[in-house]
């Protein structure tokens, strides 16, 4: 994967581009980032937007008009997409799929397969071999099936899977900065959006903003178990472990 970013506006929100193997995704795509986009993502897959502050969603419009690509978008946030809320001239837009809290999608060159709720996560991932058992012998035991014809079936289901490839996007839900705020991972990336900076965290003060959510999504983000680079909203990248180190200054 290669990952492009470029800040863009008064607030010098960071826009990225991911390009995978199977296409380009376009995260938080702010105030003045629409030229720089369409330059560089020649094979889009998805808008995807953190949260729904004007800054990362106001280039939504213009992008999905002229890629034709869907825009995804935390169900809690969309409001903001949706009306002119703070008053800035926004273009009313839709968000196509409002993203349930900590959902998982899976896309291929052509787009969303389909995707997961929390609690089939992981069965989701070993049914396409992200992890788990893989051998033949194991797949068709685990299923309770000595049959043949569908060990023939499971391993042509494996190599159809092999030629086309799938990415997965996972949504992870830290509301505070905003009711539907999320980190959105892929790979060995995270975006963090507003919810966590390098040596900071996003601001809970704001109209729809909640500090006692901030607390809570804190304290969760404190018991995330890996260490992964965060590519934030605003400013330079940080990592997990790095910022769980810096809670203490932010828990109240």
């Amino acid at each position: 994967m290669e990952l492009l970013k470029k800040a863009f506006g008064v607030y010098a929100t960071n826009c990225y581009i991911l390009k995978t193997n199977i296409g380009d995704f376009i995260i938080d795509p702010g105030v003045g980032s629409a030229e720089w986009v369409l330059e560089n993502a020649k094979n889009p897959i998805a808008i995807l937007n953190t949260h729904g502050h004007f800054d990362h969603i106001w280039c939504n419009a213009e992008l999905k008009k002229t890629l034709n690509v869907p825009i995804f978008c935390p169900k809690e946030d969309c409001f903001m997409l949706e009306s002119d809320c703070f008053n800035l001239g926004l273009t009313p837009q839709n968000a196509d799929r409002k993203v349930e809290n900590n959902e998982i999608f899976y896309f291929d060159k052509n787009g969303l397969v389909e995707t997961d709720s929390p609690d089939l996560a992981e069965s989701g991932a070993k049914s396409r071999g992200d992890s788990g058992e893989s051998s033949l012998e194991s797949r068709v035991e685990s299923r309770g099936d000595s049959s043949v014809e569908s060990a023939k079936k499971a391993e042509s289901a494996e190599s159809k899977a092999e030629s086309n490839p799938q990415i997965k996007v996972e949504y992870m839900f830290f509301p505070g900065h905003t009711p539907g705020c999320s980190m959105i991972k892929i790979g060995d990336f995270i975006f963090s959006g507003d919810f966590i900076f390098l040596n900071s965290i996003g601001r809970s003060d704001f109209p729809y903003s909640s500090d006692e959510a901030m607390q809570e999504s804190l304290r969760q983000f404190g018991k995330i178990p890996y260490d992964l680079p965060l590519y934030p909203g605003h400013g330079d990248k940080t990592s997990i472990k790095a910022e769980q180190g810096n809670l203490r200054f932010w828990l109240k």
